[in-house]
């Protein structure tokens, strides 16, 4: 986060749009910790988000400090900040075991307007005092999420997984530029969760994701640390595998960011949300649709996030996992 794999869905910064850093808390929807079945699945997906900027005091606001090494900047920013998005996903259940766990991997390639993160990178360089708008409505390739580590085991009504994930700045990134798709540097997502079935149509789910982040290109800037703590639970509608379930989120900035460029502002943000999911070919093509609220934001943009998709599954065993 396999019992049902049509609710796997892997909605990172990319996607929906809010949260320094790349990875967003509740990405994935409470079962999806875990490896998934043998064979290949491939999520297409769409995503919008409505985001407004949270000062260090909760309150939303235009007022925007930068501060910087000198003196602050108060910036007053236009907020027109919606993103669209849109993502094709390669999961890939492997076959057999390693170190006695199920297995698997993963490649995200996104394709999103600038997210709210990005017009924050905007805002937060900007070296003196004025009103700023971000105003772009372009279309261009992000960043993308490789993950080569994928383990999970199973021990009676629990399972547990560790994952080791990278976030690769493929996307186009300039400082001070209105058009970038991406951050400008590598992040690491190290994530341990566990999971417990007290009945057959019952999960409860709990994972800790750590996100370390590497200095941008062509700035001297590194953003700091980031943990987030994500709950969540689904509950089986029926023997197809159709599902509903519930997932929230809390993220907080535990290093101090590095450099003489950007904000030097600690962040953090909550999260609730739900979500859908429905077998339009059992056991083959699922479709999902889910919604997400932030909540406790300073020093971050925040808002609501909504995403639907299609998921599609190329099973190579009928064995579950």
């Amino acid at each position: 986060m396999k019992k049902i794999v049509s609710s796997f869905v892997l909605l990172l910064l990319s996607i929906s749009g809010y949260s320094q850093g790349h990875y967003s808390g509740s990405s994935f929807n409470p079962n999806d910790y875990f490896a998934p079945h043998e064979g290949l699945i491939i999520p297409v997906w769409y995503g919008f988000a409505n985001m407004n900027y949270y000062n260090g005091q909760g309150k939303k606001t235009d007022q925007l400090i930068n501060n910087f090494s000198g003196e602050p900047n108060s910036l007053t920013i236009k907020q027109n900040v919606k993103t669209h998005s849109f993502i094709l996903m390669g999961i890939y259940g492997g076959k057999g075991k390693i170190l006695n766990a199920n297995w698997g991997m993963m490649l995200i390639p996104t394709l999103n307007s600038p997210t709210a993160s990005i017009a924050l990178d905007y805002y937060t360089q900007q070296t003196g005092a004025g009103t700023y708008n971000f105003t772009n409505k372009n279309v261009g390739f992000g960043d993308m999420y490789i993950q080569p580590v994928w383990l999970s085991w199973k021990a009676g009504n629990f399972q547990y997984a560790l994952n080791y994930g990278v976030w690769a700045p493929t996307g186009k990134y300039e400082p001070n530029s209105l058009d970038n798709g991406g951050h400008g540097y590598w992040s690491q997502n190290i994530r341990v969760a566990v999971k417990y079935k007290p009945t057959p149509k019952i999960n409860v789910i709990a994972a800790y994701i750590l996100e370390i982040n590497h200095w941008q290109k062509k700035t001297d800037f590194k953003e700091g640390t980031h943990l987030t703590f994500d709950m969540g639970g689904s509950y089986l509608l029926n023997s197809r595998g159709d599902e509903i379930g519930v997932f929230g989120h809390f993220t907080t900035q535990i290093s101090d960011d590095k450099g003489t460029e950007g904000s030097k502002l600690s962040d953090q943000v909550g999260g609730v949300g739900g979500f859908v999911s429905y077998w339009i070919v059992p056991k083959k093509i699922g479709a999902m649709a889910r919604i997400t609220q932030n909540f406790s934001a300073e020093n971050r943009f925040a808002g609501t996030a909504f995403q639907t998709g299609i998921n599609i599954l190329i099973p190579t065993s009928k064995e579950e996992h």
